[in-house]
């Protein structure tokens, strides 16, 4: 009885796991003309500031990495906090407004603070501690995540590699 009752419970657990997979991958799915526009937005906006500032042209492969990084980083995070939110919503309740969720934006806007977070840090300890970049970014990665979502196609990431930021900015401080 007992064994019936642990694997019955480790199987809901694994149904609910692949039900919230598959909710994270349809918004995921879903998002991708939107963080293209943002990610051609913001590329642009770097491509921009290094022709004009007089920094070599060939920094701009580096900056365009990183963006794609970042992009890749973000639909995630977005992705997840929706997944989340609908998760904990009865099936019958009437809609809300993606604005007027108050799980959904606390959500996003911690993981996106903290992303924004990141990208200041990342450039003030590229200058006084370039070594800690990637050794914290190997701690604080997501390959369970990134087993479950793939970059999108127009981000041709060699190596795809998503981050918990929160994780990532205390190790660039604290080391």
């Amino acid at each position: 009885m007992t064994r019936a009752l642990v694997f019955l419970l480790l199987f809901a657990a694994a149904s609910q796991a692949c039900a919230q997979d598959d909710t994270v991958q349809r918004v995921y799915s879903a998002m991708e003309p939107r963080i293209r526009a943002e990610y051609e937005f913001h590329l642009a906006g770097v491509a921009r500031q290094v022709l004009t500032s007089g920094t070599p042209a060939s920094k701009i492969e580096l900056f365009q990495k990183r963006l794609k990084v970042l992009a890749y980083n973000r639909a995630v995070l977005v992705a997840y906090c929706i997944a989340d939110a609908e998760r904990d919503r009865p099936s019958n309740a009437a809609p809300v407004p993606m604005e007027q969720n108050l799980v959904l934006t606390t959500c996003v806007d911690d993981k996106v603070a903290q992303l924004q977070k990141f990208s200041q840090l990342a450039a003030y300890a590229d200058f006084f501690f370039p070594e800690r970049i990637e050794s914290c970014g190997v701690q604080s990665r997501s390959p369970e995540r990134e087993q479950v979502l793939r970059p999108y196609g127009f981000l041709s990431l060699d190596e795809p590699r998503l981050y918990d930021f929160a994780r990532y900015n205390e190790c660039l401080m604290k080391r």
